[in-house]
Order: structure tokens, then C-alpha cells, then sequence
């Protein structure tokens, strides 16, 4: 007999979370706009009962009621239910070791960015992914350095919720400051939502938004760019 749960159930909660995160996305108080991007029902569902996930949660909410969320213009892609007419893989289906049985649970990718660096909530054994941190907590591969980083202010380390917190009401010119190349907005515009930027040389090599300015770059699937970085990493 299955122990997941069905999506009706996954739903039927006393306090969703989609009021709560529908406002925060809203705000116009922040640093950054948010493109919240459509989703038909029966996806919403779906993604929902494959990530098993409650609506309660920030990261069910997303799933149920939005096909993901463009932050700052489209340079940072969040997962939730797909909007597959641009490309932009559900929760689900970003993350198809979710329906594996034993085993460790598996790091959760929630979001990316147009340089293919990831956003991860940490799985159950973190260093044995070469990951810092607890489980739970989010992790931010950088595709300047090759590394994971942990997110977090002074005082909190950032979970999924506070995650998507920081980057509607955080400074994401400031985060990506050395990496932002002068016209970026007019680039990152022209891509799908499964495409990021690819540089030559590699953004490894390059010192800062100058040197990134001045090279070469095209747009190239998100996954391709995501293989390149972990042969770099390897070599």
C-alpha cells in the first residue's frame, strides 16, 4: 500500500501559505519585482503530490499555484508548478530523485539563476555532497567559484522561506555585484526560462562584471550549462 499522500490531502490544510507568499511577491517595497507565471490546476496538483509537500508550506505553495516565479527580470528562475510554454521545469520534474525509495533524501533544487549558479535546500546528509551545512538549510552553488555556499544573514541561517524572503526584499545587486555585465536585462530578456548564459572563456576564469563584459557568451540549455560546470569542477 502507498504511503504518499494525495494531492487532495497535500491541499486540505487549516493554514496555506499562498495568502502569506501572494503578498510577499507582491510587494513593491523590496529590491526586486516578481513575475509570478500561471499554472493550470491539474499541474499545480500534480507537482504537489510528486514533491509531497504540504500547502501549507512556502515550497507547496508554489508548487499548487504557480507555474514559478521570475525574481529581478528573469535572472533568478523559482521552481513551483512548470510553465512549460517557456520552458521552466516544475519541482517535480527539476528533481526526479524525489520519487526514489531508500536511501538518503536527496538535496531539492528550488531555484536558478541565468549563470546556472543553483539554489538547494540541503538533503539529509549534506557532507557527503560536498555541501555545508544542516539539512534543510539552502546552499548556493556559485558558478564563479565552483563551490557551494551557505545562505545566510548574521544571525539566521536561511531556509526555503526565508530564501524566497531575501530574495524579494534583499539586494540581489548587491549578491551578484561582481557578476552583472552592463546590459544584462536586454540579455537575460531574450532567453527562455531553461536557457542560461554561457561564457568564453568560463566564468571561472574571469575576474568580475569588466572581464565579463568583454567576453564572449551565448545562450545554451540550463542543463548543459549545469554539466559543463560540474565537468570544471571534476577537471
Amino acid at each position: 500500500m502507498s504511503d504518499l499522500r494525495s494531492a487532495a490531502e497535500l491541499k486540505d490544510v487549516a493554514d496555506p501559505a499562498w495568502p502569506e507568499l501572494r503578498e510577499l511577491l507582491g510587494r513593491t517595497d523590496g529590491h526586486q519585482t516578481a513575475e509570478i507565471l500561471p499554472v493550470e490546476e491539474a499541474a499545480g496538483e500534480e507537482a504537489l503530490r510528486r514533491i509531497q509537500v504540504s500547502a501549507g508550506s512556502y515550497l507547496g505553495a508554489l508548487a499548487l499555484h504557480t507555474g514559478g516565479v521570475l525574481v529581478a527580470n528573469g535572472w533568478v528562475r523559482v521552481l513551483g508548478g512548470g510553465f512549460p510554454e517557456r520552458g521552466l521545469p516544475s519541482l517535480a520534474e527539476a528533481n526526479p530523485a524525489l520519487g526514489r525509495r531508500g536511501g538518503p533524501a536527496p538535496p531539492l533544487l528550488v531555484g536558478y539563476d541565468v549563470l546556472g549558479g543553483r539554489f538547494e535546500v540541503n538533503g539529509s546528509d549534506p557532507a557527503a555532497g560536498g555541501r555545508p551545512g544542516e539539512p534543510g538549510q539552502v546552499c548556493y552553488f556559485q558558478p564563479e567559484s565552483l563551490e557551494w555556499k551557505l545562505l545566510r544573514t548574521p544571525q539566521r541561517v536561511f531556509g526555503h522561506s526565508m530564501w524566497l524572503r531575501f530574495l524579494i526584499l534583499g539586494n540581489l545587486t548587491d549578491f551578484y555585484w561582481t557578476l552583472q555585465w552592463p546590459g544584462w536585462e536586454d540579455d537575460v530578456a531574450a532567453l527562455r526560462h531553461d536557457e542560461g548564459m554561457s561564457f568564453y572563456p568560463p566564468l571561472p576564469a574571469l575576474n568580475g562584471a569588466e572581464e565579463i563584459a568583454a567576453a564572449s557568451r551565448k545562450a545554451v540549455p540550463i542543463a548543459e550549462l549545469f554539466a559543463l560546470q560540474e565537468e570544471l569542477r571534476g577537471s
